[in-house]
C-alpha cells in the first residue's frame, strides 16, 4: 500500500540536499512501514546553507519515502498563492494514496484533507495539539485565524475514521471523534534502569538549594508561548529571596527575545541557551538539570516533560491541555501567574524531601508512555485502518 503523511513541520532540506529535522526522523516515519511500503511526505520545507551535522540534526534516509514540498499555508499569500500552485500536485499524491497520516493541528493537513473528502477517501488524524491555542497565542494574525482553524481542526477531526491523541483526555473532549481511536504520544521513551533514579535521589541530597538549574527543552526558543520569559520573571523575584537560579534552554533560534528580556531583567549571567542537542546529548541533559520548567501557554502533550520525567527529574508546569495529566497537582501553576510559578518553585526548593517524592511520581508516570506502550496502541489503529482500506479494495 502507498501512504501519504502531512504536517506543517518544517522539514529542512541543508546546503547538500539533504532533507533533516529533529522530530520529523527515520525512527519516526519507520512506524508507518509496518502498514506501508511506499510513503509520501507532504510537508512544508525550509532550505539552509548548513550541514545537518552543523545543525545537530538527523538526516531523512530512508528508503521508498519521497517528499513532497510544500509552501507556508498559514499565511494569506499561502493560502491563496501556494495553495493553488500546489493544488494539482497534491490531488496527483492524494489520487494515488491508500493510507493518509495527517497530523493535527496543520493548515497544510486541512488543506490534504479537503481534497481526500472530496475523494471519499478515509484517514486517519493524529491530533497533537490544540488548534485555537496553537493559533491564539501566536501573535494578532493568530487571533484572527484562530476561530477558522478550530472549526477546520473540529470539523477534520470528527470526520476521520480512525484517530489517535497525544493525551488521554483534553484533546479527546476538544476534539471528539466517534472512529477507532487511541491514545499514544510522540515520545520516544527508553526503559529507564532504576540506577537513574537513584541517582537523581543522590543529586538532590547533594544540591545547592540557592544555586540550582532549571532547565526547559523547545521546539524553537523564539515562539513566546512556551513561556521562557514567564520563568525569567520569576527567577527576578527569586533573587530577593537569595536564590541564584541558572536556566538551561535546550532549542533552535536565535534567541533575541530572551536575551533581551534577561538583560532587561539583570539576569543575562543566568541564562544559557544551550541550543540544538542530539538525542544521546539531551539524555544527558535531563540529567543535569535540577527542576525542569514548562510554563507554556498552549501544548499538546510536551514530550520534553515526559523525557524530564524519565530521567526522575522533578517539574514544574501551567495547568493547560495535557500538562495536568503528567505532573502531580501541587506543581502545578496558572499560565502567566509569576507568583504561583515562583511559589511552585519554592515549594520544591524549601524541601529536599518534596523534591525526592516528586522525583519518585514522575520516574514512575514516566513508564506509562515507554515506547512498547504506547507503539502496540498505536499499531493497532495502523492495522485497522488497514484493513478497513483492504477490505473496500
Amino acid at each position: 500500500m502507498v501512504g501519504l503523511f502531512c504536517f506543517d513541520g518544517p522539514l529542512y532540506k541543508d546546503k547538500n540536499g539533504v532533507y533533516c529535522n529533529v522530530t520529523l526522523t527515520n525512527e519516526m516515519f519507520s512506524r508507518y512501514f509496518s502498514v506501508v511500503n511506499k510513503l509520501f511526505i507532504v510537508v512544508r520545507t525550509y532550505c539552509t546553507d548548513k550541514t545537518y551535522a552543523e545543525m545537530n540534526m538527523k538526516a531523512l534516509t530512508l528508503d521508498n519515502v519521497e517528499i513532497v514540498e510544500v509552501g507556508n499555508f498559514n499565511s494569506i499569500y499561502g493560502m491563496f498563492v501556494e495553495k493553488r500552485k500546489t493544488q494539482k500536485k497534491l490531488e496527483n499524491v492524494v489520487e494515488i494514496s491508500d493510507l493518509i497520516f495527517a497530523r493535527m493541528p496543520s493548515q497544510t493537513s486541512n488543506v490534504v484533507l479537503k481534497i481526500a473528502q472530496k475523494m471519499n477517501k478515509p484517514y486517519l488524524v493524529e491530533v497533537g495539539g490544540c488548534a485555537w491555542d496553537s493559533f491564539w497565542n501566536h501573535g494578532l494574525l493568530g487571533k484572527i485565524i484562530a476561530p477558522y482553524m478550530y472549526f477546520c481542526a473540529r470539523k477534520n477531526i470528527k470526520k476521520a475514521l480512525f484517530a489517535t491523541y497525544v493525551t488521554k483526555n483534553f484533546l479527546q473532549k476538544r476534539y471528539p471523534n466517534n472512529g477507532t481511536t487511541t491514545n499514544c504520544s510522540n515520545v520516544y521513551l527508553p526503559i529507564a534502569n532504576d540506577s537513574v533514579l537513584e541517582e537523581r535521589i543522590k543529586k538532590i541530597n547533594l544540591m545547592d538549594s540557592t544555586h540550582p538549574v532549571f532547565g526547559q527543552a523547545v521546539n524553537s526558543i523564539d515562539v513566546k508561548y512556551k513561556g521562557e520569559h514567564l520563568i525569567l520573571r520569576a527567577m527576578q523575584k527569586l533573587r530577593a529571596k537569595g536564590i541564584y537560579a541558572e536556566y538551561q534552554i535546550v532549542g533552535p533560534g536565535t534567541g533575541a527575545f530572551l536575551k533581551q528580556e534577561s538583560a532587561r531583567l539583570g539576569l543575562s549571567n543566568q541564562l544559557v541557551l544551550v541550543g540544538t542537542l542530539r538525542k544521546d546529548e539531551i539524555e544527558k541533559w535531563y540529567k543535569s538539570i535540577d527542576v525542569y520548567v514548562q510554563p507554556s501557554k498552549q501544548e499538546g502533550l510536551p514530550r520534553s516533560v515526559i523525557e524530564a520525567m524519565n530521567a526522575a527529574c522533578p517539574a514544574i508546569g501551567s495547568n493547560i491541555a495535557g500538562i495536568p495529566e503528567l505532573l502531580d497537582a501541587d506543581c502545578l501553576f496558572e499560565p502567566e501567574n509569576i507568583g504561583q510559578i515562583q511559589d511552585a518553585i519554592l515549594k520544591l526548593l524549601n524541601s529536599k524531601d518534596d523534591m525526592k517524592k516528586q522525583s519518585k511520581i514522575n520516574f514512575e508516570k514516566a513508564k506509562e508512555y515507554e515506547l512498547n506502550k504506547i507503539e502496540n496502541r498505536r499499531q493497532y489503529v495502523f492495522r485497522e485502518y488497514q484493513n478497513s482500506v483492504a477490505n473496500v479494495k
